[in-house]
């Protein structure tokens, strides 16, 4: 009775540390694919704005769906978060992406600078966040094109 009993016991904690690892899996994977969707949006925006291309804190009026150049996206929090197409996804409400573009020392790139459109090099950082906790954060590198 007590080896059958002892027995039940290891499966019931296998059971339970395998659920528990799974629910982690899930988050994170979820966090991940939240982060790709900031990166896959900012891949299709410039690096200056056309109307005020000195400016690295001008933001185009209208929201994330109308933003057209990198800076716009800077110190902005999306709770609900984005998808690839800047439209809310509302079933995640309980989730939040933040984003900071800074500029970085072409030569150095681990070197913040403060931010300026006349540095070639910028970083975008997205943060996710699940019911407050930080879950992921990735960065890459965005270069100005040359003119």
């Amino acid at each position: 009775m007590v080896i059958i009993g002892v027995g039940v016991m290891a499966l019931l904690q296998l059971i339970t540390a395998g659920t528990m690892s799974n629910t982690a899996g899930t988050e994170l994977t979820t966090a991940v694919n939240l982060a790709n969707n900031i990166h896959e949006w900012s891949l299709g925006l410039a690096f200056t704005n056309a109307t005020n291309p000195t400016s690295t804190t001008y933001k185009d009026s209208g929201g994330p769906t109308a933003y057209t150049y990198i800076w716009d996206l800077n110190g902005d929090t999306y709770s609900p978060p984005l998808d690839v197409t800047a439209n809310p996804i509302n079933m995640y409400g309980s989730w939040s992406q933040q984003v900071t573009v800074s500029s970085v020392d072409p030569n150095n790139v681990t070197a913040v600078r403060p931010n300026s459109v006349t540095l070639p090099n910028a970083r975008i950082t997205v943060t996710i966040t699940h019911n407050g906790k930080q879950i992921y954060s990735a960065s890459w590198l965005v270069s100005a094109p040359n003119s």
